[in-house]
């Protein structure tokens, strides 16, 4: 009894959340949506149902026609007004609707831009994501208009059995038997398609990349070069089988439900009523027969309006468990709630036996990380892949909590400080780094330009960053799209031109700490020298952090930080390393000779600038 309370309480909490969204986005287009739908469905009672025995009534009377007549023009002018009515809200509503959609997807994505990126490392959490996300928007609104009809339903119901039970209170129970069973059995239904939806998210998910990897460019070669049809095939249809069997499971138990509700109205208030009516008229003591004639019209539009008005009520308990997805992602606690220290300026930031280990992992990723940043230190990371050198970035930035140790901020914890205030005073370029599709100045500024001033600091960087500013597939020059996706005129960038897309952004930033997570894997030696060159000089006075597989760019920084297995096992300058004669010295001099056996003689100027 408690569980099927604590359902009742959950599904009306879950709606009254629905309908606070839209009421946040649009407070009118909720009231609208109510008053609309209970003027439409009063007036339907009182042309269907009441205006039908009226008609019966003055037949059997013999009331003068000219009253009868009068009558059915003031109904008509009423449903002209109805209609007027409906047709003004529906006008409102579309242009409504975008705003309320607006409204909800920003809320989801400010709730993602504030979210820990750890949460990004688990499956669980993208499929909590993509329910948050999938037809939800249109849900909100879906249910905002469903609820103006239930309401609706409710009072033209409620209003046309008033006028049967005036006429005889039996035609009643034929009304509310099939109301319960389809209650009963419609929260069932909805449960069993709610349930459904639930267990194929992920396998709906796997389905929806392999599909992703066939249309989005940056899978277009490797589809091409490779065999890998079969693969990605077979993991369509192995998804695809699975969400048939799991649907298939619950297909028959819908199915099975929705029989019975059906049944139910046919059998209660279609033939047995009617037999009720006729046997009433045939053999009772009735006297007034043209009442019982228009109930027969009177239970045709009750039991629509019941059957409506139930399935209204499902429709918002079934949309409702939508928004448990919603409520818990929008809902979920976000760090940096209460008040913390915001950052003007970043002097030094100190990592202090600084551990760190991936959710669900069985080994430290990082152990024991100490050193100090101060402003103006050029440092570099360097190690073997896998060593943990973008974790230790992105535990600088304060992407991720520690395990242990601490990181302090112009010697404040970083858990007491304001994280967007913080993250604001970095440049940062990763290794994964993004374009999108948008103009090249806003790529580079990574907002809207606000004059020329704008723009020629966009243009200023581009430059710094090496990168082409006259080249001919900017059509529009810094205004042109960076994709062909959505614009014929955009520009598609090499890896090289994205890689120097990405580093303008730092030049344009102007931060007090810039970090480079591989910044030039895509850059030939000379353009990867030139532009470590451009970083140092324009980076003066600045802090610089650059984690580089090309160890010939490490001779730069003040001071190398060499990773092993999540560890620091060397640290100094490049002539300190190299004297040790232990890792760094090893691949340095592997690099070193790789590079003159195999660069063509052009390129040897950059690498020979390198490695002296």
């Amino acid at each position: 009894m408690k569980e099927k309370k604590a359902k009742k309480n959950n599904t009306f909490k879950r709606t009254a959340y629905a309908l606070k969204l839209v009421w946040e986005a649009d407070k009118l287009l909720l009231v609208f949506s109510i008053f609309k739908n209970s003027i439409e469905q009063i007036f339907y009672v009182f042309f269907f149902v009441y205006l039908t025995k009226y008609i019966f009534n003055c037949i059997e009377r013999n009331i003068e026609y000219s009253r009868l007549f009068w009558f059915l023009i003031i109904a008509c002018l009423g449903h002209i007004c109805v209609h007027f009515t409906c047709g003004w809200y529906e006008a409102y509503r579309k242009v409504k609707t975008p705003e309320v959609y607006r409204y909800i997807f920003h809320r989801v994505m400010d709730l993602s831009d504030s979210l820990e990126l750890k949460d990004y490392e688990t499956p669980e959490f993208y499929d909590k994501y993509a329910r948050a996300l999938d037809r939800v928007v249109d849900s909100a609104i879906d249910l905002a208009i469903k609820f103006g009809v239930y309401f609706g339903n409710v009072v033209s119901t409620i209003a046309s059995l008033v006028i049967i039970v005036m006429v005889d209170p039996v035609l009643l129970v034929f009304m509310i038997v099939p109301m319960f069973v389809s209650l009963y059995f419609g929260n069932k239904n909805g449960k069993c398609n709610f349930d459904r939806e639930n267990a194929i998210t992920r396998d709906k998910r796997i389905a929806d990349y392999v599909k992703r990897v066939y249309y989005e460019k940056k899978y277009a070669a490797e589809v091409r070069l490779f065999d890998i049809n079969s693969i990605m095939l077979e993991k369509q249809e192995e998804a695809v089988d699975k969400m048939e069997k799991v649907s298939m499971k619950y297909r028959m138990k819908s199915a099975l439900f929705s029989f019975i509700m059906k049944g139910s109205y046919s059998i209660f208030a279609g033939i047995i009523a009617y037999f009720y009516v006729v046997a009433r008229v045939k053999f009772g003591n009735v006297s007034d027969i043209s009442s019982y004639v228009a109930m027969i019209t009177a239970m045709a539009f009750s039991t629509n309006q019941l059957k409506q008005a139930v399935e209204n009520r499902i429709f918002l308990s079934n949309e409702s468990r939508l928004f448990k997805n919603l409520e818990e992602f929008l809902e979920r606690p976000v760090k940096e709630t209460e008040e913390k220290t915001l950052i003007k300026e970043i002097e030094s930031i100190e990592l202090k036996n600084v551990s760190f280990t991936y959710p669900g992992a069985k080994s430290e990723t990082l152990k024991n990380i100490s050193f100090k940043w101060n402003k103006g230190d050029k440092l570099a990371i360097v190690g073997y892949n896998g060593a943990g050198k973008t974790t230790l970035i992105k535990l600088l930035m304060g992407l991720y909590d520690i395990q242990s140790g601490e990181i302090l901020v112009n010697g404040i914890n970083i858990q007491e400080i304001d994280g967007n205030s913080y993250r604001e005073r970095f440049g940062t370029v990763f290794q994964d780094l993004q374009v999108f599709a948008m103009p090249l100045i806003e790529n580079v500024l990574m907002r809207r330009p606000n004059g020329e001033e704008d723009y020629k600091k966009a243009e200023k960087a581009l430059i710094n960053a090496q990168f082409e500013v006259n080249h001919k597939g900017l059509i529009k020059g810094l205004d042109t799209v960076v994709s062909r996706e959505f614009d014929e005129e955009g520009f598609v960038p090499s890896g090289g031109q994205a890689q120097k897309i990405a580093i303008a952004r730092v030049f344009a930033a102007e931060p007090d700490m810039v970090i480079l997570d591989e910044p030039s894997s895509a850059l030939d030696p000379l353009a990867e020298y030139n532009m470590y060159n451009n970083m140092m000089k324009l980076s003066e006075g600045r802090g610089v952090i650059f984690i580089s597989h090309r160890l010939s760019s490490a001779r730069m920084a003040d001071k190398i930080y060499l990773i092993k297995d999540g560890e620091v096992v060397e640290s100094g300058t490049h002539e300190e390393l190299i004297a040790l004669n232990k890792y760094y010295h090893e691949m340095f001099t592997l690099q070193a000779e790789n590079y003159q056996e195999s660069l063509p003689e052009e390129m040897l100027k950059g690498a020979e600038a390198f490695y002296g």
